[in-house]
């Protein structure tokens, strides 16, 4: 047995030495000592079933195992394996004359070493050996403790090495608890050629948030966008943001492309919609400087995304160079590449070096590049999203109790994906909002069509994931079905569709490409005549692409196939001979019965052995009987148990030869059938991608219809306005928290709101009064009403809004090294230089982060420059509501646009009533001016001591504590 070593591949050859014999092989290990024997040499070629690591250092020759043999050959068979070994490592060039690392260690070590030095990130190096996943050198002592999982030491000749292990079934687990520590992981999978017998271990993939293939990783209701961003260069010289700024991003699971073009000053609303999982930079760029605030202070919020500093290799490969990433054709794909603009084509030059680098054996296959235009959707910024709790909410990042979780009542992966995109990047085209309303409408005048399609859009599949599995042969066989039953499922939709002419007229237009293509429903018919059905029953997720452990006795015959008989006229004859097979097998099965156990054929099971491959009958023994039955049998006894023996049966062995023998046939001509259908769907890849669309839309849709019937919504009048016009309007998150469960009825005030550009409501009162979340429910009114969703109101009429910003409370941001008043003046700036006449402004308690006179003043002119500088819609919710009133009584333009609103609460002045039930909140807003805050109840109900209450009140001045 030859060891050959190579840099970062690693192969394990077998050698004419062993032709003939059954050659042992020892592979140590530092806990203990496994011995791997070879399975049988059939064609006169060893082959090694498994190998428990990768670090093979000494071979033996087979050593018997009897203890009587004298010290003499005892020494001799040491001479011969110490001259074997040497040999071995003059083939090899294993020279170690100062016994250092030999050369499949240093390859493990210098690997380690490469990606220790590289400034994109911390990587971890997963090495699959066997059914396991293990980690060498400093990695293992690094991050055995962070997995949880045993660190030991493996003994080499000169020294021992850290190494650290898990079964490759938890992979998953692991990659999880690498991405929650910001890290990366480099996956070396294990690989056998099964002609050669040569295994490799090359990097199969580097995994991070924005780069994950693995299903077990994907959220698919939401995409799992990765971005690339390309700077102008030295942007800092300036002070002033100059320069155009490149976005490529993609979902490598799902196909889909998209560029853009922006600025400095959009690039975070940009960022926001697409709400990628991981951002790439190259590496020359300073993306730390820009993170510090520094330059400006609104690029820290860049810091809350996981972000690659990407060492673009020197080889770099131009755009041109990737057009077989895409799906269409070389010609067409250069044409597209021609009308992208100058730093489109850099942000994606460096997207896709990025997923070369970390996927080198994926098929892309994406969509053309598709280019995002801002201008038609409403802008969010990250602290916007952030605030309203768009998708997650503030504390814990949870999905529950965000507005996204709470609005979400899709069926299926597609549709949930169209809503979460929806929700970031709300239309500002009143054509589309108004078609979405217009479809909600139908749906709930037809309530059981709605139903109906309910229950068929279940039965769809995510056809845009199924296809990109397939294309990197990691589709299980029951997933082609999905595809077929998918179309089935389409068909049925639009004949519920014709039965409803007011609905079909509507609905029609998006199956026209569906119900045209005709071959796309032969595709069906053939997947569906093709694959057996009961492959359902089954899991066949190529992960590996390999089984390099060993495989178990063959205890029955094969019954079920993933390829049906009538596939193609070869599978019809080898299954009719296989079958004829089967028939044999039973009646032998039957025969052996009644001669070795007494007919019953639950003692006795026709077998292939795992080590020698021979074909066996393994017989139990049960009582004395059976036992003497056995002995008094013709047939030649190979192994024996305390419980079980193994007789060789001529009649098995020759029916067992050739049953696997037509196995291999049939698995050869299933592996020709599905790389044909394969191919049929990759020809029809256009054409399934085209079914995407229509169930995202219809199950998003029904989403809204059924939300809308549920929480009692109504349609929004959207038109070009300026107006914000909303009576009665509610908080659906707030009101599905405060939903008393038991009576079915929702404990929330409703409050009206009524704006036009270049005014502002001002809004005192106590904490805990409903300032905060008033302001936020107008906020969530708006981003509703532009999704195309009815929305929590009894009237709503808006006139488009552009941008919404927001300026809410907020704490010391020590992570990005900045003050509460810090950030608040961030915060400030970046809306009084952006907010537009057709703006949305929330701001809570601005100014509070330094003295009261100081604070109020800055307020005051915050407010003064929003309604008549930028001429925006402002809701403004302060403690400072007398201060500030008495600055904009002196200026009569704000005292015509500003309206005061306040909260109250009433206190029961029997203190025999504990304080919970003495204070009673009023949100209904009403005009006015609140002069208390009532900061001492507040304090009384968050259970202050009563000594420092007393306190408190006596240092009062008395006109406030009257």
């Amino acid at each position: 047995m030859l060891v050959a070593v190579a840099r970062n591949a690693w192969r394990i050859y077998s050698s004419g030495c062993l032709r003939g014999c059954a050659g042992k092989l020892l592979a140590l290990r530092s806990r203990s000592s496994y011995r791997i024997i070879s399975r049988g040499l059939s064609h006169n070629e060893g082959h090694i079933d498994h190998v428990s690591l990768a670090d093979i250092e000494v071979i033996t020759e087979q050593k018997d195992k009897k203890r009587s043999r004298g010290r003499a050959e005892k020494k001799n068979e040491g001479a011969k394996q110490k001259k074997k070994t040497e040999s071995l490592k003059a083939q090899t060039n294993e020279t170690n004359p100062d016994d250092s690392l030999t050369g499949f260690y240093q390859d493990l070590k210098d690997m380690v070493d490469q990606f220790s030095n590289r400034v994109d990130g911390e990587y971890v190096i997963f090495t699959q050996v066997g059914s396991f996943y293990e980690l060498y050198f400093e990695q293992a002592e690094k991050y055995a403790g962070i997995l949880g999982i045993t660190l030991t030491r493996k003994q080499l000749k000169s020294q021992s090495i850290p190494f650290a292990g898990f079964p490759d079934y938890k992979l998953d687990k692991y990659l999880r608890l690498i991405f929650s520590k910001g890290l990366k992981a480099v996956i070396c999978n294990q690989r056998r050629d099964e002609f050669s017998n040569v295994i490799t271990r090359p990097i199969d993939r580097i995994v991070s948030p924005g780069t994950v293939v693995d299903e077990g990783l994907r959220d698919y209701n939401r995409n799992n966008h990765l971005l690339a961003i390309t700077f102008p260069e030295e942007p800092f010289k300036h002070s002033v943001m100059e320069g155009k700024i490149g976005l490529a991003w993609c979902d490598v699971s799902l196909g889909t492309f998209y560029v853009l073009e922006t600025n400095f000053e959009n690039l975070m609303a940009a960022i926001t919609r697409i709400n990628p999982s991981e951002i790439v930079v190259d590496s020359k760029f300073d993306i730390e400087y820009l993170y510090s605030g520094k330059w400006h202070p609104q690029f820290t919020d860049l810091k809350s995304y996981y972000t690659t500093r990407f060492q673009v290799p020197s080889t770099k490969r131009k755009l041109q160079d990737y057009a077989s990433k895409f799906a269409d054709n070389r010609k067409l794909v250069l044409s597209t590449f021609d009308l992208l603009k100058q730093k489109e084509i850099s942000a994606s030059n460096l997207l896709l070096n990025y997923i070369a680098e970390c996927l080198p054996n994926y098929s892309t296959n994406f969509q053309l590049p598709t280019r995002s235009l801002p201008s038609e959707v409403m802008q969010i910024d990250p602290r916007a999203a952030k605030d309203l709790e768009l998708t997650e909410t503030i504390r814990g990042g949870m999905r529950v109790g965000a507005l996204a979780n709470i609005i979400d009542r899709t069926v299926t992966n597609p549709g949930a994906r169209l809503l979460s995109s929806w929700l970031l990047m709300p239309s500002t085209n009143i054509k589309e909002i108004k078609q979405r309303q217009h479809f909600i409408t139908l749906m709930l005048k037809f309530g059981s069509f709605t139903g109906e399609l309910i229950q068929l859009l279940k039965h769809t599949a995510d056809i845009s994931r199924i296809v990109r599995r397939i294309d990197n042969n990691r589709a299980a066989f029951a997933e082609y079905l999905e595809i077929s039953s998918t179309i089935r499922y389409l068909d049925n939709i639009y004949d519920l569709i014709k039965e409803r002419p007011e609905i079909f007229k509507v609905f029609s237009p998006i199956f026209k490409v569906f119900i045209d293509d005709a071959s796309l429903h032969k595709l069906g018919t053939h997947i569906t005549k093709t694959i057996d059905s009961s492959v359902t029953l089954k899991t066949n997720d190529n992960n590996n692409n390999n089984n390099n452990g060993p495989r178990p006795d063959i205890t029955i015959a094969k019954t079920n196939w993933n390829i049906k008989a009538d596939a193609s006229k070869r599978m019809h004859t080898l299954r009719s001979k296989y079958d004829d097979c089967l028939e044999k097998y039973n009646q032998l099965l039957e025969d052996l019965a009644k001669q070795l156990c007494e007919g019953e054929t639950t003692d006795l099971s026709l077998i292939r052995h795992l080590k020698t491959g021979e074909f066996l009958v393994n017989v139990r023994i049960k009582n004395k009987k059976s036992k003497e039955l056995i002995e008094n049998i013709k047939y030649e006894e190979k192994y024996h148990t305390r419980t079980s023996v193994k007789l060789q049966v001529p009649e098995w062995k020759e029916l067992g030869n050739r049953m696997v023998a037509i196995e291999n046939n049939i698995a050869i001509e299933e592996m020709n059938i599905t790389n044909e259908l394969k191919a049929k769907i990759f020809r029809h890849n256009d054409s399934i991608k085209e079914m995407s669309p229509i169930i995202e839309l219809l199950d998003t849709t029904q989403s809204f219809a059924n939300m809308a019937q549920e929480k009692n919504l109504v349609c929004p009048i959207v038109d070009k306005t300026t107006d914000f016009d909303i009576v009665e309007g509610r908080h659906l998150v707030v009101e599905e928290g405060l939903q008393d469960r038991s009576m079915g009825v929702a404990n929330f005030t409703s409050n009206s709101c009524k704006l036009k550009n270049g005014e502002a409501w001002v809004i005192t009162g106590p904490n805990m009064g409903g300032k905060s979340t008033f302001l936020r429910q107008n906020a969530l009114i708006a981003i509703l009403a532009q999704i195309g969703s009815f929305v929590p109101a009894s009237y709503a009429r808006l006139g488009i809004i552009d941008k919404i910003f927001t300026r809410v409370g907020s704490s010391d941001n020590i992570f990005k090294n900045q003050s509460t008043f810090m950030v608040e003046m961030n915060e400030t700036a970046i809306i009084l230089r952006e907010a537009t006449e057709r703006s949305l402004v929330i701001v809570d308690e601005l100014g509070r982060g330094t003295s009261p006179q100081e604070g109020v003043s800055i307020a005051f002119a915050s407010l003064y420059t929003m309604i008549e500088k930028n001429k925006s819609k402002v809701l403004f919710a302060t403690h400072f509501g007398t201060d500030l009133k008495k600055y904009i009584d002196k200026y009569p333009e704000a005292k015509k646009a500003v309206e005061f609103y306040k909260t109250d609460l009433e206190e029961l002045h029997d203190t025999s009533i504990p304080i919970d039930k003495r204070i009673i909140f009023h949100h209904t807003l009403s005009k006015g001016l609140s002069t208390h805050s009532h900061a001492l109840l507040i304090a009384e109900l968050a259970g202050f001591p009563k000594s420092a209450l007393e306190i408190a009140r006596k240092s009062l001045p008395e006109e406030m504590s009257s």
